[in-house]
């Protein structure tokens, strides 16, 4: 990967991955990770992704973000433990169709 390659997607601030079948917890960390910049994150049908494979690393950063919401598969804990806590609400769109 090029230098500007790598230093442009550093510089994403919302990510939006709905039905990614073949990403991974561990491969969704290593982006999270590298992106200083993210504010906002949406996980929705990535069968792939559990709950019970979320490091304290990644679920740190997640507390960090101004939005997230998470429902990599309809068995996710973590979507219910957030209810409340006004992380992962509904009503914003995270990115927007050009």
């Amino acid at each position: 990967m090029s230098a500007a390659f790598s230093l442009f997607f550093r510089r994403v601030k919302f990510l939006s991955l709905e039905g990614c079948s073949q990403l991974t917890t561990r491969g969704l960390e290593s982006v999270i990770t590298s992106w200083s910049d993210l504010q906002s994150l949406k996980v929705v049908s990535c069968d792939k992704i559990k709950d019970e494979e979320i490091s304290p690393a990644l679920s740190e950063l997640f507390s960090t973000f101004k939005e997230l919401k998470w429902r990599p598969d309809n068995k996710s804990r973590l979507a219910a433990s957030l209810a409340g806590t006004g992380m992962g609400k509904k009503g914003r769109v995270l990115c927007k169709r050009v």
